[in-house]
């Protein structure tokens, strides 16, 4: 609680308090015969005083017992309206999963600072040029018992050569050298990360089609699947907002899209989840037991690496 509302609440009782000790005080005097003459002074200072301490009594009730419940239904029959109209206007978006657009560009701190131990982010992206100053906050995430799964794109690629000759300011060369700052800066990260940590970071460096920049958020407690997106115009990703979907944690086998039910999240969910298993097959020999080694894939801690290879399970 701030310190404004503190004091507002302090004034509330300074007055049902006060209020009350006036009137009694007051009536006392009003029957006390040494003070006939100014009896009728003191009834009104008397009565006064009741009035304040009942009117704001009454004031202090129905903000804690009632206003509460009247702004929780508000808000709710207000969200329904809303729904039904933006739903109506923007074909079946709310059905669909779509929660809004970002401001402006993504807040990745404030994403952060709102994960959970046991919930699981998947990222996939180019590279973010800001990322070597917010490399503590995923450090952080890992050690809080945040488990990270990223695709970043590999550098020197011909992919990259593509994308950097469409974004304004960019060159091949200048997005070659953030690609390669994206990766040691994740490798600076995961040489921090000891094996007591509880978090998990799996790191594979791609080099096929970037599609469009994701970042997925698994939450274990409230099992809910919430999705950002972008898309990859001419300005750097980073300065791009971001669509927000959000879906119910669903483990279903078939097929979101067959579903009548279909929803934005899950489709961008599967997708990555194929990204990663096409990545993740090429760890594996012939035998599919022994895991390669592979310096396109990067992970922490250090004593877990086949759990850093695998994405949320039940």
């Amino acid at each position: 609680m701030t310190t404004t509302k503190k004091l507002k609440w302090l004034l509330s009782l300074v007055l049902i308090f006060g209020g009350f000790t006036i009137y009694k005080l007051f009536e006392g005097l009003v029957h006390n015969p040494a003070y006939q003459e100014y009896e009728w002074i003191f009834k009104i200072i008397s009565e006064f005083g009741l009035f304040v301490s009942v009117v704001v009594s009454v004031g202090y009730f129905h903000h804690w017992f009632i206003a509460a419940e009247e702004h929780k239904e508000s808000e709710i029959n207000l969200r329904e309206t809303l729904s039904t109209y933006v739903d109506s206007i923007l074909l079946n978006s709310v059905k669909r999963g779509f929660s809004g657009i970002t401001n402006k560009e993504f807040d990745f701190s404030q994403i952060m600072q709102g994960l959970k131990p046991g919930d699981y982010v998947y990222w996939l992206i180019t590279f973010d040029p800001r990322f070597k100053n917010k490399s503590r906050e995923l450090e952080n995430g890992i050690k809080n018992g945040v488990h990270f799964r990223m695709l970043i794109l590999k550098a020197d690629c011909r992919i990259g050569e593509l994308r950097a000759t469409e974004t304004t300011g960019f060159n091949p060369h200048e997005f070659n050298e953030y690609s390669k700052l994206f990766k040691v800066t994740l490798e600076d990260v995961i040489n921090r990360i000891g094996n007591k940590i509880t978090g998990s970071l799996g790191v594979f460096v791609y080099d096929g089609l970037p599609c469009i920049p994701l970042f997925i958020i698994i939450r274990k407690e409230s099992r809910k699947v919430e999705v950002y997106n972008s898309y990859y115009l001419t300005e750097p990703v980073s300065k791009m907002p971001y669509l927000h979907w959000e879906t119910g944690l669903n483990f279903s086998e078939q097929t979101s899209f067959e579903s009548e039910c279909w929803n934005m999240a899950e489709l961008f969910l599967e997708y990555f989840k194929t990204r990663w298993e096409m990545e993740k097959e090429k760890l594996y020999g012939t035998t599919e037991k022994e895991v390669a080694e592979n310096k396109d894939f990067i992970f922490a801690p250090a004593s877990a690496r086949e759990k850093c290879i695998e994405l949320f399970i039940e």
